[in-house]
């Protein structure tokens, strides 16, 4: 969304996200929501250091990220700090923002873009369609389970859009939206934390 040029597709997803995203009341609901995450992250290091365990700060923020976000966006929880079965989500989110953070020389040799010399194009394209895969997966459930559940999160916001006469995001919009939001959260988030530990050590004891 932030290279989109400023035209009537760049104003209706900025629209879309103060109002649905970022609004006073949406983040006011979730303050407790962000709080019970912060509150796991210590309980989490905590034990580890009672069990005399070597934290890795980078992963936990990435864990702790994708949870506040998915949560918020999706109503559900995709990494553990415990359990193997996520690791697979976690690498997929770790190679998306490694492909996106990485510097591409095809984008100063033109030239090149056809040959990829860094595989940052074979890359993308892998990790970005098991991210959208996924997507699909939740976007599938959600529709089918509307008419017993409301959720009040993002997705359903998003989705309720769609009943209006005149649809304002396809499913593909919806899908962009959602990964940039996703990953551009946990990203920051992330490395926000990495970056003060750096700073301050004393912030973290």
């Amino acid at each position: 969304m932030v290279w989109l040029p400023v035209e009537n597709q760049w104003r209706k997803l900025r629209r879309i996200c103060k109002e649905q995203m970022f609004s006073t009341p949406r983040l006011d609901a979730s303050w407790d929501l962000r709080r019970e995450k912060l509150l796991t992250l210590s309980d989490y290091v905590n034990q580890c250091s009672v069990n005399g365990q070597t934290v890795k700060i980078g992963e936990a923020a990435l864990i702790t990220s994708l949870n506040l976000m998915s949560a918020t966006l999706f109503s559900v929880e995709f990494a553990d700090f415990n359990s193997d079965s996520s690791q697979e989500f976690k690498e997929v989110i770790w190679g998306v923002m490694e492909c996106i953070g990485t510097p591409n020389i095809a984008d100063y040799f033109p030239v090149l873009k056809k040959f990829d010399p860094q595989g940052i194009l074979r890359r993308n394209t892998f990790y970005f369609e098991k991210l959208f895969a996924i997507f699909d997966g939740i976007i599938d459930e959600r529709l089918k389970s509307r008419g017993t559940s409301v959720k009040n999160d993002l997705l359903d916001a998003l989705l309720d859009l769609n009943q209006k006469p005149d649809p304002e995001l396809s499913r593909d919009d919806k899908k962009h939206l959602l990964l940039d939001l996703f990953v551009g959260g946990a990203d920051t988030t992330s490395r926000d934390i990495m970056t003060r530990v750096t700073l301050e050590p004393a912030f973290f004891v």
